[in-house]
Protein backbone atom coordinates (compact mmCIF):
# COMPACT_ATOMS: atom_id res chain seq x y z
CA UNK A 1 0.00 0.00 0.00
CA UNK A 2 2.90 2.51 0.54
CA UNK A 3 4.55 1.95 -2.73
CA UNK A 4 1.06 2.48 -4.43
CA UNK A 5 0.38 5.66 -2.75
CA UNK A 6 4.24 6.89 -3.25
CA UNK A 7 3.70 5.74 -7.11
CA UNK A 8 1.06 7.40 -7.57
CA UNK A 9 1.77 10.67 -5.60
CA UNK A 10 4.84 10.68 -7.87
CA UNK A 11 2.84 10.69 -10.94
CA UNK A 12 0.35 13.32 -9.97
CA UNK A 13 3.79 15.30 -9.60
CA UNK A 14 5.08 14.66 -12.62
CA UNK A 15 1.61 15.74 -14.38
CA UNK A 16 1.32 18.64 -12.64
CA UNK A 17 5.52 19.73 -13.13
CA UNK A 18 5.20 18.66 -16.60
CA UNK A 19 1.93 20.99 -17.73
CA UNK A 20 4.27 23.72 -19.12
CA UNK A 21 3.87 23.89 -22.66
CA UNK A 22 6.68 22.39 -24.68
CA UNK A 23 7.09 25.86 -26.36
CA UNK A 24 7.26 27.63 -23.59
CA UNK A 25 10.54 25.31 -22.31
CA UNK A 26 12.06 24.98 -25.72
CA UNK A 27 12.12 29.25 -25.99
CA UNK A 28 13.54 28.98 -22.49
CA UNK A 29 16.73 27.76 -23.77
CA UNK A 30 16.71 28.83 -27.93
CA UNK A 31 15.62 32.62 -26.91
CA UNK A 32 18.88 32.72 -25.71
CA UNK A 33 20.71 31.13 -28.61
CA UNK A 34 20.74 27.77 -27.33
CA UNK A 35 19.75 24.35 -29.20
CA UNK A 36 17.13 22.92 -27.10
CA UNK A 37 16.37 19.28 -27.04
CA UNK A 38 12.55 17.93 -27.38
CA UNK A 39 11.35 18.34 -23.69
CA UNK A 40 10.75 14.75 -22.79
CA UNK A 41 7.38 13.54 -20.72
CA UNK A 42 8.94 12.48 -17.98
CA UNK A 43 6.56 9.86 -16.69
CA UNK A 44 7.04 7.96 -20.16
CA UNK A 45 10.56 8.29 -19.47
CA UNK A 46 10.64 6.62 -15.91
CA UNK A 47 8.32 3.78 -17.00
CA UNK A 48 10.35 2.75 -19.27
CA UNK A 49 13.41 3.38 -17.00
CA UNK A 50 11.26 0.68 -14.43
CA UNK A 51 9.78 -1.46 -17.20
CA UNK A 52 13.61 -2.31 -18.66
CA UNK A 53 12.59 -0.64 -21.87
CA UNK A 54 15.20 2.00 -21.95
CA UNK A 55 18.76 2.27 -20.03
CA UNK A 56 20.42 5.87 -18.52
CA UNK A 57 22.76 5.25 -21.42
CA UNK A 58 20.00 5.75 -23.76
CA UNK A 59 19.17 8.37 -22.67
CA UNK A 60 22.34 10.20 -22.43
CA UNK A 61 22.89 9.26 -25.96
CA UNK A 62 20.07 10.60 -26.71
CA UNK A 63 20.38 13.99 -25.50
CA UNK A 64 24.02 13.93 -26.91
CA UNK A 65 23.38 12.81 -30.46
CA UNK A 66 20.25 14.85 -31.31
CA UNK A 67 21.83 17.94 -31.96
CA UNK A 68 24.75 18.46 -34.62
CA UNK A 69 28.32 17.84 -33.07
CA UNK A 70 29.10 20.99 -33.87
CA UNK A 71 26.76 22.19 -31.10
CA UNK A 72 29.36 22.56 -28.11
CA UNK A 73 26.22 22.58 -25.83
CA UNK A 74 22.47 21.54 -25.65
CA UNK A 75 19.79 22.48 -23.20
CA UNK A 76 17.26 20.02 -21.98
CA UNK A 77 14.75 19.72 -18.69
CA UNK A 78 14.76 17.46 -16.29
CA UNK A 79 11.09 17.83 -14.79
CA UNK A 80 11.11 21.91 -14.03
CA UNK A 81 15.17 22.28 -14.04
CA UNK A 82 16.98 23.36 -16.64
CA UNK A 83 20.13 21.51 -17.70
CA UNK A 84 22.86 22.17 -19.99
CA UNK A 85 24.96 19.21 -21.06
CA UNK A 86 28.51 20.60 -22.30
CA UNK A 87 29.69 18.61 -25.56
CA UNK A 88 32.61 20.28 -25.61
CA UNK A 89 36.37 18.95 -23.74
CA UNK A 90 37.23 22.71 -23.48
CA UNK A 91 34.43 24.24 -21.96
CA UNK A 92 33.48 21.01 -19.72
CA UNK A 93 37.42 21.71 -17.95
CA UNK A 94 36.40 25.37 -18.03
CA UNK A 95 32.92 24.24 -15.56
CA UNK A 96 34.54 21.63 -13.56
CA UNK A 97 37.59 23.14 -12.87
CA UNK A 98 38.23 26.81 -12.98
CA UNK A 99 34.49 27.39 -12.45
CA UNK A 100 34.56 24.68 -9.52
CA UNK A 101 33.32 27.03 -6.80
CA UNK A 102 29.98 27.52 -8.43
CA UNK A 103 29.77 24.01 -9.38
CA UNK A 104 30.72 22.29 -6.66
CA UNK A 105 27.75 19.98 -5.90
CA UNK A 106 25.97 17.28 -7.14
CA UNK A 107 22.07 17.76 -7.29
CA UNK A 108 20.19 17.16 -4.67
CA UNK A 109 20.79 13.21 -4.22
CA UNK A 110 20.17 11.82 -0.88
CA UNK A 111 20.18 13.47 2.62
CA UNK A 112 21.56 12.21 5.67
CA UNK A 113 17.81 12.66 7.12
CA UNK A 114 16.31 9.92 4.33
CA UNK A 115 19.83 7.73 4.18
CA UNK A 116 22.22 7.94 7.14
CA UNK A 117 24.64 6.57 5.18
CA UNK A 118 24.58 7.73 2.05
CA UNK A 119 24.04 11.19 3.09
CA UNK A 120 26.94 11.32 4.78
CA UNK A 121 29.05 10.06 2.23
CA UNK A 122 31.78 12.03 0.03
CA UNK A 123 29.97 11.21 -3.03
CA UNK A 124 26.43 13.25 -1.97
CA UNK A 125 28.08 15.60 0.65
CA UNK A 126 27.75 19.32 -0.18
CA UNK A 127 29.17 23.34 0.48
CA UNK A 128 31.82 23.33 2.99
CA UNK A 129 31.26 19.89 4.80
CA UNK A 130 32.08 18.07 1.73
CA UNK A 131 35.27 20.48 1.66
CA UNK A 132 36.20 19.28 4.96
CA UNK A 133 35.99 16.05 4.35
CA UNK A 134 37.51 15.63 1.10
CA UNK A 135 40.64 17.20 2.92
CA UNK A 136 40.19 14.95 5.74
CA UNK A 137 40.24 12.02 3.37
CA UNK A 138 42.57 13.19 0.79
CA UNK A 139 45.66 11.92 2.44
CA UNK A 140 44.61 8.32 3.07
CA UNK A 141 44.20 7.63 -0.73
CA UNK A 142 47.66 8.82 -1.62
CA UNK A 143 50.83 6.35 -3.74
CA UNK A 144 52.31 5.55 -0.47
CA UNK A 145 49.45 4.88 1.62
CA UNK A 146 47.71 2.86 -1.39
CA UNK A 147 51.46 0.91 -1.62
CA UNK A 148 50.59 -0.56 1.86
CA UNK A 149 47.86 -2.45 0.90
CA UNK A 150 49.26 -4.34 -2.03
CA UNK A 151 50.34 -7.00 -0.65
CA UNK A 152 46.59 -7.55 1.03
CA UNK A 153 45.44 -7.38 -2.79
CA UNK A 154 48.05 -9.80 -3.93
CA UNK A 155 46.81 -12.21 -1.85
CA UNK A 156 43.02 -12.16 -2.78
CA UNK A 157 44.77 -12.60 -6.33
CA UNK A 158 46.82 -15.85 -5.14
CA UNK A 159 43.31 -17.02 -3.33
CA UNK A 160 41.34 -16.78 -6.44
CA UNK A 161 44.41 -18.39 -8.96
CA UNK A 162 44.33 -21.09 -6.42
CA UNK A 163 40.25 -21.78 -6.80
CA UNK A 164 40.00 -21.59 -10.19
CA UNK A 165 42.81 -23.91 -10.81
CA UNK A 166 41.29 -26.89 -8.35
CA UNK A 167 38.11 -26.28 -10.61
CA UNK A 168 39.68 -26.44 -14.05
CA UNK A 169 41.88 -29.67 -12.44
CA UNK A 170 38.38 -30.88 -10.99
CA UNK A 171 36.43 -30.39 -13.50
CA UNK A 172 38.64 -29.34 -16.49
CA UNK A 173 38.53 -25.28 -18.51
CA UNK A 174 35.52 -23.44 -17.36
CA UNK A 175 33.31 -20.87 -18.51
CA UNK A 176 32.49 -18.13 -16.27
CA UNK A 177 29.75 -15.19 -16.28
CA UNK A 178 32.99 -12.62 -15.24
CA UNK A 179 31.12 -10.03 -13.89
CA UNK A 180 29.94 -12.53 -10.79
CA UNK A 181 33.30 -13.79 -10.72
CA UNK A 182 35.04 -10.32 -10.79
CA UNK A 183 32.65 -9.29 -7.73
CA UNK A 184 33.51 -12.02 -5.86
CA UNK A 185 37.44 -10.91 -6.47
CA UNK A 186 36.73 -7.03 -5.78
CA UNK A 187 34.63 -8.24 -2.90
CA UNK A 188 37.45 -9.86 -1.13
CA UNK A 189 39.76 -7.24 -1.86
CA UNK A 190 37.41 -4.48 -0.23
CA UNK A 191 36.85 -6.87 2.85
CA UNK A 192 40.23 -6.80 3.76
CA UNK A 193 41.10 -3.95 2.30
CA UNK A 194 38.42 -1.95 3.56
CA UNK A 195 36.94 -3.73 6.81
CA UNK A 196 40.73 -5.91 7.89
CA UNK A 197 38.22 -8.96 7.54
CA UNK A 198 39.19 -12.09 5.21
CA UNK A 199 36.44 -13.65 3.50
CA UNK A 200 36.13 -15.94 1.11
CA UNK A 201 33.95 -15.12 -1.50
CA UNK A 202 34.88 -17.95 -3.94
CA UNK A 203 34.45 -20.87 -1.92
CA UNK A 204 31.98 -19.23 0.58
CA UNK A 205 29.48 -17.71 -1.84
CA UNK A 206 27.25 -16.57 0.58
CA UNK A 207 29.32 -14.56 2.98
CA UNK A 208 27.41 -11.83 4.79
CA UNK A 209 29.69 -9.26 3.47
CA UNK A 210 29.63 -10.35 -0.36
CA UNK A 211 25.73 -10.82 -0.14
CA UNK A 212 25.35 -7.11 2.02
CA UNK A 213 27.34 -5.56 -0.67
CA UNK A 214 25.97 -7.14 -3.82
CA UNK A 215 22.64 -6.03 -2.20
CA UNK A 216 23.66 -2.35 -1.58
CA UNK A 217 25.49 -1.98 -4.78
CA UNK A 218 22.32 -3.25 -6.60
CA UNK A 219 20.83 -0.17 -8.15
CA UNK A 220 18.59 -1.71 -11.11
CA UNK A 221 15.97 -3.14 -9.11
CA UNK A 222 12.54 -1.51 -9.81
CA UNK A 223 12.38 -0.88 -6.04
CA UNK A 224 15.53 1.70 -5.64
CA UNK A 225 14.15 2.73 -9.17
CA UNK A 226 11.34 4.18 -7.35
CA UNK A 227 12.90 5.05 -4.71
CA UNK A 228 15.05 7.66 -6.78
CA UNK A 229 12.50 8.92 -8.96
CA UNK A 230 10.12 9.97 -5.69
CA UNK A 231 13.48 10.98 -4.10
CA UNK A 232 14.38 13.33 -7.05
CA UNK A 233 10.29 14.91 -7.16
CA UNK A 234 9.30 14.46 -3.87
CA UNK A 235 11.73 13.70 -1.20
CA UNK A 236 9.31 14.69 1.43
CA UNK A 237 7.52 11.33 1.04
CA UNK A 238 10.79 9.27 1.98
CA UNK A 239 10.96 10.79 5.15
CA UNK A 240 7.41 10.78 5.77
CA UNK A 241 7.23 6.99 5.68
CA UNK A 242 10.69 6.41 6.85
CA UNK A 243 12.10 4.93 3.92
CA UNK A 244 16.08 4.59 3.25
CA UNK A 245 17.51 3.98 -0.32
CA UNK A 246 19.28 0.80 0.64
CA UNK A 247 18.57 -1.99 3.17
CA UNK A 248 18.18 -1.31 6.23
CA UNK A 249 19.70 -4.55 7.63
CA UNK A 250 22.93 -4.72 5.20
CA UNK A 251 23.46 -1.06 6.14
CA UNK A 252 23.38 -2.32 9.96
CA UNK A 253 25.40 -5.59 9.51
CA UNK A 254 28.40 -2.90 7.57
CA UNK A 255 27.89 -0.94 10.18
CA UNK A 256 28.59 -3.05 13.09
CA UNK A 257 31.14 -4.52 10.83
CA UNK A 258 32.87 -1.43 11.02
CA UNK A 259 32.28 0.00 14.44
CA UNK A 260 33.10 -3.12 15.98
CA UNK A 261 36.77 -3.02 14.56
CA UNK A 262 37.44 0.56 15.16
CA UNK A 263 36.50 -0.39 18.94
CA UNK A 264 38.86 -3.28 18.74
CA UNK A 265 41.73 -1.87 17.28
CA UNK A 266 41.08 1.26 19.80
CA UNK A 267 41.37 -0.95 22.69
CA UNK A 268 44.17 -3.42 21.85
CA UNK A 269 46.02 -1.10 19.89
CA UNK A 270 45.94 -3.21 16.57
CA UNK A 271 47.77 -1.54 13.59
CA UNK A 272 46.73 -2.68 9.89
CA UNK A 273 47.56 -1.23 6.86
CA UNK A 274 43.92 -0.85 5.08
CA UNK A 275 41.44 1.67 4.94
CA UNK A 276 39.90 1.56 8.90
CA UNK A 277 43.68 2.77 10.16
CA UNK A 278 43.71 4.73 7.76
CA UNK A 279 40.47 6.79 8.45
CA UNK A 280 40.97 6.20 12.12
CA UNK A 281 44.13 8.15 11.49
CA UNK A 282 42.18 10.90 9.57
CA UNK A 283 39.44 11.32 11.83
CA UNK A 284 42.25 12.25 14.59
CA UNK A 285 43.40 14.61 12.15
CA UNK A 286 46.98 12.38 11.82
CA UNK A 287 47.44 12.04 8.53
CA UNK A 288 48.44 15.33 5.86
CA UNK A 289 48.59 15.58 2.14
CA UNK A 290 51.88 16.77 0.94
CA UNK A 291 53.06 17.68 -2.99
CA UNK A 292 55.81 14.64 -2.65
CA UNK A 293 52.62 12.21 -2.90
CA UNK A 294 51.12 13.17 -6.24
CA UNK A 295 52.66 9.81 -7.45
CA UNK A 296 50.59 8.36 -10.34
CA UNK A 297 49.05 4.62 -10.80
CA UNK A 298 48.84 5.28 -14.11
CA UNK A 299 47.73 7.48 -16.84
CA UNK A 300 44.25 7.65 -15.61
CA UNK A 301 45.13 8.57 -12.18
CA UNK A 302 43.58 11.82 -11.16
CA UNK A 303 45.25 14.63 -9.22
CA UNK A 304 44.34 16.01 -5.95
CA UNK A 305 43.51 19.28 -6.08
CA UNK A 306 44.14 22.14 -3.55
CA UNK A 307 40.59 21.21 -1.59
CA UNK A 308 42.83 18.05 -0.44
CA UNK A 309 45.68 19.92 0.42
CA UNK A 310 44.11 21.70 3.65
CA UNK A 311 44.44 21.03 7.06
CA UNK A 312 40.96 20.41 8.65
CA UNK A 313 40.30 20.99 12.13
CA UNK A 314 36.70 19.21 12.46
CA UNK A 315 35.03 16.91 14.54
CA UNK A 316 33.58 13.50 12.36
CA UNK A 317 31.09 11.52 14.51
CA UNK A 318 31.29 7.69 14.38
CA UNK A 319 28.22 7.84 11.27
CA UNK A 320 30.09 10.29 9.10
CA UNK A 321 33.53 7.91 9.36
CA UNK A 322 31.58 5.06 8.74
CA UNK A 323 29.68 5.99 6.08
CA UNK A 324 32.92 6.43 4.16
CA UNK A 325 33.74 2.83 4.31
CA UNK A 326 30.38 2.21 3.14
CA UNK A 327 30.81 4.52 -0.08
CA UNK A 328 34.13 2.56 -0.59
CA UNK A 329 32.40 -1.24 -0.27
CA UNK A 330 29.63 0.30 -3.20
CA UNK A 331 32.02 1.85 -5.28
CA UNK A 332 34.74 -0.50 -4.97
CA UNK A 333 32.31 -4.13 -5.12
CA UNK A 334 30.28 -2.86 -8.48
CA UNK A 335 32.39 -0.10 -10.33
CA UNK A 336 35.87 -2.48 -10.13
CA UNK A 337 34.05 -5.34 -10.86
CA UNK A 338 32.16 -4.51 -13.67
CA UNK A 339 35.04 -2.87 -15.42
CA UNK A 340 37.37 -5.47 -14.59
CA UNK A 341 34.59 -7.98 -16.82
CA UNK A 342 34.45 -6.02 -19.78
CA UNK A 343 38.04 -6.24 -19.97
CA UNK A 344 38.17 -9.68 -19.35
CA UNK A 345 35.86 -9.79 -22.19
CA UNK A 346 38.19 -8.07 -24.79
CA UNK A 347 41.19 -9.30 -23.63
CA UNK A 348 39.48 -12.72 -24.43
CA UNK A 349 38.10 -11.37 -28.07
CA UNK A 350 41.36 -10.00 -28.76
CA UNK A 351 44.18 -12.45 -28.17
CA UNK A 352 46.96 -10.50 -30.05
CA UNK A 353 46.47 -7.99 -27.27
CA UNK A 354 46.10 -10.64 -24.75
CA UNK A 355 49.65 -12.11 -25.97
CA UNK A 356 51.44 -9.18 -25.75
CA UNK A 357 50.01 -8.51 -22.20
CA UNK A 358 51.31 -11.66 -21.11
CA UNK A 359 54.28 -11.58 -22.33
CA UNK A 360 54.89 -8.28 -19.90
CA UNK A 361 53.58 -10.06 -17.16
CA UNK A 362 55.61 -13.43 -17.60
CA UNK A 363 58.65 -11.75 -17.83
CA UNK A 364 58.04 -9.16 -14.62
CA UNK A 365 56.88 -12.29 -12.75
CA UNK A 366 60.16 -14.11 -13.90
CA UNK A 367 62.26 -11.45 -12.37
CA UNK A 368 60.71 -11.67 -9.14
CA UNK A 369 61.90 -14.65 -8.57
CA UNK A 370 59.12 -16.09 -6.31
CA UNK A 371 59.01 -12.63 -4.69
CA UNK A 372 54.97 -11.77 -4.65
CA UNK A 373 53.76 -8.74 -6.83
CA UNK A 374 55.04 -4.83 -5.66
CA UNK A 375 53.16 -1.78 -6.22
CA UNK A 376 56.58 -0.42 -7.72
CA UNK A 377 56.93 -3.56 -10.19
CA UNK A 378 53.41 -2.78 -10.69
CA UNK A 379 53.88 0.54 -11.97
CA UNK A 380 56.49 -0.46 -14.26
CA UNK A 381 53.82 -2.42 -16.52
CA UNK A 382 53.49 -0.04 -19.78
CA UNK A 383 51.23 -2.15 -21.71
CA UNK A 384 49.10 -3.35 -18.70
CA UNK A 385 48.98 0.49 -17.83
CA UNK A 386 47.90 0.71 -21.42
CA UNK A 387 45.18 -1.90 -21.21
CA UNK A 388 43.45 -0.83 -18.23
CA UNK A 389 43.59 2.34 -19.49
CA UNK A 390 41.57 1.45 -22.83
CA UNK A 391 39.28 -0.27 -20.84
CA UNK A 392 38.43 2.36 -18.89
CA UNK A 393 37.37 4.29 -21.79
CA UNK A 394 35.45 1.81 -23.17
CA UNK A 395 33.75 0.98 -19.93
CA UNK A 396 33.92 3.82 -17.51
CA UNK A 397 32.96 3.47 -14.01
CA UNK A 398 29.76 6.16 -14.48
CA UNK A 399 28.08 7.09 -17.42
CA UNK A 400 27.61 10.89 -16.41
CA UNK A 401 28.62 13.91 -14.37
CA UNK A 402 25.91 16.11 -12.93
CA UNK A 403 27.00 19.63 -11.11
CA UNK A 404 24.31 22.27 -9.58
CA UNK A 405 25.01 25.82 -9.34
CA UNK A 406 25.11 27.24 -5.90
CA UNK A 407 24.43 30.84 -6.63
CA UNK A 408 23.38 33.22 -9.31
CA UNK A 409 25.89 33.46 -12.21
CA UNK A 410 26.58 35.13 -15.31
CA UNK A 411 29.15 32.89 -16.88
CA UNK A 412 30.10 32.57 -20.63
CA UNK A 413 29.37 28.93 -21.52
CA UNK A 414 31.92 30.21 -24.68
CA UNK A 415 34.03 33.13 -25.89
CA UNK A 416 31.08 36.26 -25.53
CA UNK A 417 28.43 33.91 -25.21
CA UNK A 418 27.20 34.72 -21.76
CA UNK A 419 24.35 32.69 -19.52
CA UNK A 420 22.49 33.41 -16.69
CA UNK A 421 22.65 30.59 -14.36
CA UNK A 422 20.28 30.65 -11.39
CA UNK A 423 21.19 28.66 -8.56
CA UNK A 424 19.39 25.07 -8.88
CA UNK A 425 20.60 24.84 -12.58
CA UNK A 426 22.57 22.45 -13.77
CA UNK A 427 25.16 20.82 -15.92
CA UNK A 428 25.52 17.52 -17.14
CA UNK A 429 29.22 16.05 -18.38
CA UNK A 430 28.26 12.99 -20.68
CA UNK A 431 31.71 10.89 -20.11
CA UNK A 432 30.61 7.34 -22.09
CA UNK A 433 29.35 9.88 -25.01
CA UNK A 434 33.00 11.81 -25.10
CA UNK A 435 35.03 8.41 -24.81
CA UNK A 436 32.78 7.18 -27.79
CA UNK A 437 32.82 10.29 -30.09
CA UNK A 438 34.36 9.67 -32.79
CA UNK A 439 35.96 13.00 -33.42
CA UNK A 440 37.95 12.73 -30.39
CA UNK A 441 38.70 8.92 -30.71
CA UNK A 442 39.35 7.40 -34.29
CA UNK A 443 37.13 3.87 -34.39
CA UNK A 444 36.05 4.42 -30.96
CA UNK A 445 34.27 1.03 -30.44
CA UNK A 446 37.67 -0.44 -31.06
CA UNK A 447 39.44 -1.86 -28.00
CA UNK A 448 43.25 -0.55 -28.81
CA UNK A 449 45.39 -0.09 -25.74
CA UNK A 450 47.92 1.74 -28.47
CA UNK A 451 46.07 4.71 -28.05
CA UNK A 452 48.03 4.91 -24.78
CA UNK A 453 51.46 4.01 -26.07
CA UNK A 454 53.93 6.77 -24.98
CA UNK A 455 53.76 8.75 -28.56
CA UNK A 456 49.88 8.81 -28.91
CA UNK A 457 48.65 9.37 -25.36
CA UNK A 458 50.57 12.81 -25.18
CA UNK A 459 47.66 13.41 -28.16
CA UNK A 460 44.40 12.95 -26.11
CA UNK A 461 42.82 15.65 -24.59
CA UNK A 462 42.84 15.62 -20.96
CA UNK A 463 39.11 16.60 -20.41
CA UNK A 464 37.63 13.91 -22.95
CA UNK A 465 39.37 11.23 -20.82
CA UNK A 466 37.57 11.22 -17.90
CA UNK A 467 36.46 7.75 -16.34
CA UNK A 468 37.28 8.87 -12.83
CA UNK A 469 35.67 12.40 -13.30
CA UNK A 470 37.59 15.77 -13.31
CA UNK A 471 38.17 18.64 -11.23
CA UNK A 472 38.33 19.10 -7.64
CA UNK A 473 35.57 16.63 -7.59
CA UNK A 474 37.08 13.97 -9.12
CA UNK A 475 36.85 10.41 -7.69
CA UNK A 476 39.26 9.92 -4.38
CA UNK A 477 40.07 6.39 -4.54
CA UNK A 478 41.58 6.08 -8.62
CA UNK A 479 44.59 5.12 -7.31
CA UNK A 480 43.44 2.18 -5.32
CA UNK A 481 41.11 1.35 -8.39
CA UNK A 482 43.71 1.14 -10.52
CA UNK A 483 45.68 -0.71 -8.30
CA UNK A 484 43.24 -3.52 -8.05
CA UNK A 485 42.14 -3.85 -11.33
CA UNK A 486 45.77 -4.33 -12.26
CA UNK A 487 46.54 -6.70 -9.71
CA UNK A 488 43.30 -8.75 -10.18
CA UNK A 489 44.40 -9.33 -13.88
CA UNK A 490 47.82 -9.46 -13.42
CA UNK A 491 46.94 -12.86 -11.72
CA UNK A 492 44.25 -13.52 -14.11
CA UNK A 493 46.47 -13.61 -17.08
CA UNK A 494 50.04 -14.90 -15.85
CA UNK A 495 47.70 -18.13 -15.27
CA UNK A 496 45.24 -18.22 -17.42
CA UNK A 497 44.32 -17.84 -21.10
CA UNK A 498 40.50 -16.08 -21.63
CA UNK A 499 39.04 -17.61 -24.55
CA UNK A 500 35.51 -16.37 -26.23
CA UNK A 501 33.00 -19.34 -26.59
CA UNK A 502 29.16 -20.36 -27.88
CA UNK A 503 28.13 -18.26 -24.81
CA UNK A 504 29.71 -15.18 -25.18
CA UNK A 505 28.18 -12.60 -27.23
CA UNK A 506 30.69 -10.99 -29.45
CA UNK A 507 29.78 -8.39 -30.40
CA UNK A 508 28.63 -7.69 -26.29
CA UNK A 509 25.92 -5.12 -26.41
CA UNK A 510 24.50 -3.14 -23.58
CA UNK A 511 21.96 -3.76 -21.49
CA UNK A 512 19.06 -1.52 -20.31
CA UNK A 513 20.81 -0.19 -16.88
CA UNK A 514 19.65 2.60 -14.23
CA UNK A 515 23.23 2.19 -12.56
CA UNK A 516 26.97 0.94 -13.72
CA UNK A 517 26.77 -0.67 -17.34
CA UNK A 518 25.95 -3.76 -17.59
CA UNK A 519 26.25 -6.27 -20.31
CA UNK A 520 23.12 -7.55 -22.22
CA UNK A 521 23.65 -11.49 -21.87
CA UNK A 522 26.26 -11.45 -19.41
CA UNK A 523 29.68 -11.98 -20.00
CA UNK A 524 30.99 -15.45 -20.44
CA UNK A 525 34.50 -15.92 -20.51
CA UNK A 526 36.19 -19.79 -20.60
CA UNK A 527 39.42 -19.70 -18.03
CA UNK A 528 42.27 -22.03 -19.66
CA UNK A 529 45.11 -22.90 -17.38
CA UNK A 530 48.62 -21.99 -19.02
CA UNK A 531 51.13 -24.92 -19.43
Amino acid sequence: MIWLVLVLAVVVLIVVLMKRKESEKRDFFESKGIKANKPRFFLITMCKLLLGQMGILDMIQGLYYEHSSDEKFVGFWDGNTPILMLKDPDIVKRFAVKEHEHFQDRRDFLTEEIDPLFGNSLFVLKEQKWRDMRATLSPAFTGSKMRAMLDLMAEVGEHMVSYLHKEAKEKGPQTYEMRELCSRASNDVIATCAFGVKVDSFINKKNEVFCAAKELSNFNSASVIIKFIVFRFAPKLLSFFKINLTSIKDSNFIRSLITDAMKIREEKKIVRPDMIHLLMEARKGKLSYSEAEKDTAGFATVEESSVGWKKVNRDWSETEIVAQCFLFLIGGFDSVSANLSFTTYELAANPDVQQKLYEEVKKVHDQLNGQRLTYETLQKMKYLDMVVSEGLRLYPPTTIIERECNKNVTLDVKENFPFDFKKGYGIWIPIFCFHYDENLYPNPEKFDPERFNDDNKTSINASAYIPFGIGPRNCIASRFALMELKTVLYFLILNFNLEVTSKTQVPLKFGKSFGTLQAEKGIYVQLRPRE
